[in-house]
């Protein structure tokens, strides 16, 4: 029959012995530096929106600044195409001619190009003509495309 453990009494001595001496280590500081890790990382975050946004903001006024100057441009041009347009009015013109000691012409005529002519010069050149090859009137038979081409060479910047 098995006795209990109470009846087992180990020597005062042979205990003190066998038993190695504790003594009380000091924690590790994983949560420390856990804790510690994770502030440097919102800060670094923080300040890496905080960049960013200063960024943002900088490209805001660069647009905000173009879109002012882009309305300025388009004012610009359409005062400058009302000058135009009444610069180029043909009582305007009349006029001017009139006071330069013009008289108006009593009958004109006009020559007219054999569109196979112009598109075999064209072929052979492989050029448009140009703005002063061109009889005024002319070119209202060259397609679109070719009259835009025809404007923009006259320009100095690119379309």
């Amino acid at each position: 029959m098995a006795s209990p453990l109470r009846s087992l009494q180990l020597q005062p001595g042979a205990a003190d012995a066998a038993r190695p001496q504790l003594t009380v280590v000091p924690g590790r500081r994983r949560m420390a530096w856990f804790a510690m890790s994770v502030m440097v990382l919102a800060a670094g975050l923080l300040l890496g929106a905080t960049y960013l946004h200063t960024r943002i903001a900088e490209r805001q006024l660069e647009i905000d600044r173009l879109d002012a100057a882009f309305r300025s441009a388009q004012e610009e041009f359409d005062v400058l195409r009302a000058e135009r347009a009444v610069l180029r009015s043909p009582s305007r013109l009349a006029e001017q001619a009139g006071a330069l000691g013009m008289i108006p012409g009593s009958e004109s005529e006009f020559v007219p190009i054999d569109p196979m002519l112009l598109a075999t010069v064209i072929a052979q050149t492989g050029q448009l003509p140009t703005l002063d090859a061109i009889v005024p009137g002319s070119y209202a038979r060259l397609d679109p495309l070719d009259q835009f081409r025809l404007v923009k060479s006259t320009g100095t910047e690119a379309p």
